[in-house]
């Protein structure tokens, strides 16, 4: 043998060499690739998978995660296809187990749905077909407003297009998630950011609906966070900043809590029965209560509230930033405020107990919550006014009112406002409601304008106040209430046949043209 021949043959040799992995390089790229998965690092993960299918194809942990990948990737049917292949090699692995569940649901569910993309091609938002088409306009506004704003704030805008799945009623979300339909409606929780997408219930399963577009946007923050710090923020914080920035997509300054928020915070500040941010963990989802849940995020909006107020513009970026220079989230926390993060929890207390926040009014006690339509019966919403005659002249006004005597309603609903006060939607919006009827829609709106900041999710409030406003010949301020009306309810025909109106008056005729197809698309 010459001596060129020996040095191709090792040269050969150690050329093999480097394509063993050893066992322990192998479990490290696996523990790797599983982390950038949860971090929805999906060109990292790519690389790795890739990379490892070469060396090891067929192997049950590869396949477990190009499993994951490709679900991640919405493309269902090939994560099922890879997950049940591992399993085949490798069973016993309950986590797979679940996995495979979540995967089979999910493509059952979503097989027949429809892909729609936003404008600018940055969000893909999958629905059933037929009417939650009515969702599109309204959701592509806000996320999309959203991408650039969060952008500025958060310092990072993620690569597109962005998954967003619309559920039609919560039972599909349990499905399609390891929330139990129990935990759902418990908590209040109706939508999620999970799996490298956003998920979300339709506002028809509920009788009112809810600020879903609001909802929507608060997963898109969570969406951001977690790709930009590789899921290593803390519930609480994701949750603060989530529940902060939720607005964000409508202004610089249009971040808000909620009156009613606000009622309940400082009646559980006084009880000293705060959720500490331990309980939070592992998903506000798991608390006892909406009420609990509900405390929950105002505590968090108020830390994150007391953060900007303390640092100023760019503060939550560069909290991110810090987490990802490797700081546990509280150390990051207290080196942004230039603090230790138990010298922070002292101070925000401090800061809580003296927050200056408008004037509460009463509303007779009315409950501010989600109520499912599986839920719904019984004695209605008159069940909620608790003073029994109150509650019988607002019951005697009804009655007058489909008897078309609405002169005399009105008198009913006025002495059930001496009892209870003026700021309970029940009774605020059964009065503009009889006062529209006799042509005052002046008094109409002066009746409505007291409670919708107190109780903003409440849409009838905002359908009336449009109505109003139409008839008073307002049509812009029609419309932007109108707008808020479609946030939180778009299914009531009413709401797209006064939007109509109001652009068919300021010249805005193919924006009229659409409302007045949703009429005929919710009806």
């Amino acid at each position: 043998m010459n001596r060129r021949t020996t040095q191709l043959i090792t040269a050969a040799m150690l050329l093999l060499s480097c394509l063993v992995i050893a066992p322990e390089a192998r479990a490290d790229s696996v523990q790797r690739a599983e982390e950038l998965l949860s971090s929805w690092q999906m060109e990292e993960a790519r690389d790795i998978i890739v990379e490892l299918a070469q060396q090891r194809p067929g192997a049950a942990e590869v396949l477990y995660l190009q499993a994951r990948y490709a679900f991640y990737r919405g493309d269902y049917a090939e994560a099922l296809v890879k997950i049940e292949a591992a399993i085949a090699k490798a069973a016993g692995r309950p986590d797979w187990v679940q996995l495979h569940e979540i995967i089979k649901s999910t493509l059952e569910v979503t097989r027949n749905y429809e892909r729609h993309v936003s404008p600018d091609g940055r969000f893909e938002i999958f629905i059933e077909p037929g009417r939650d088409r009515v969702l599109l306009p309204y959701a592509f506004e806000a996320l999309d407003k959203a991408y650039e704003a969060l952008g500025e704030e958060l310092g990072y805008r993620p690569p597109a297009p962005i998954r967003v799945e619309i559920y039609p009623q919560t039972s599909v979300l349990a499905k399609v998630s390891v929330l139990t339909e129990a935990e759902i409606r418990t908590s209040g929780t109706i939508a999620l950011c999970q799996y490298n997408r956003l998920m979300i219930t339709s506002p028809r399963a509920l009788m009112r609906g809810y600020g879903w577009v609001d909802t929507l946007v608060h997963e898109y923050v969570h969406y951001v966070i977690n790709r930009k710090a590789y899921n290593r923020v803390p519930i609480w914080m994701h949750e603060g900043l989530a529940k902060y920035l939720e607005r964000r997509w409508r202004g610089p300054n249009e971040h808000a809590l909620a009156l009613s928020s606000e009622r309940l915070l400082q009646e559980r500040i006084k009880a000293n029965t705060l959720i500490p941010f331990e309980a939070m963990h592992p998903s506000m989802a798991k608390l006892p209560s909406q009420e609990d849940a509900a405390v929950a995020f105002a505590e968090v909006y108020t830390v994150m509230e007391y953060l900007q107020k303390r640092e100023g513009a760019g503060a939550f970026a560069r909290l991110l930033d810090t987490i990802n220079e490797g700081y546990e989230a509280p150390e990051a926390f207290g080196r942004v405020l230039g603090t230790s993060f138990a010298a922070f929890e002292r101070d925000w207390r401090v800061y809580l107990n003296g927050r200056n926040i408008k004037e509460i009014p009463d509303d007779a006690g009315f409950e501010d919550r989600l109520v499912f339509k599986e839920e719904a019966g019984g004695s209605g919403e008159l069940g909620q006014i608790a003073q029994p005659a109150a509650r019988d002249h607002i019951h005697l006004g009804e009655m007058l009112q489909a008897r078309q005597r609405y002169g005399a309603a009105v008198v009913q609903y006025e002495k059930a406002g001496r009892l209870i006060g003026d700021h309970n939607p029940i009774l605020q919006t059964r009065l503009a409601q009889t006062l529209l009827q006799i042509g005052r829609a002046r008094d109409a709106v002066n009746a409505l304008l007291k409670v919708n900041e107190l109780h903003p999710s409440y849409v009838t409030t905002w359908i009336l106040l449009g109505k109003a406003s139409n008839a008073l010949g307002e049509h812009a301020k029609a419309r932007d209430y109108l707008l808020e009306a479609a946030r939180i309810n778009p299914f009531n025909p009413e709401v797209h046949h006064e939007l109509a109106q109001a652009y068919e008056k300021l010249g805005q005729q193919e924006l009229a043209k659409r409302e007045r197809e949703f009429v005929q698309l919710v009806r």
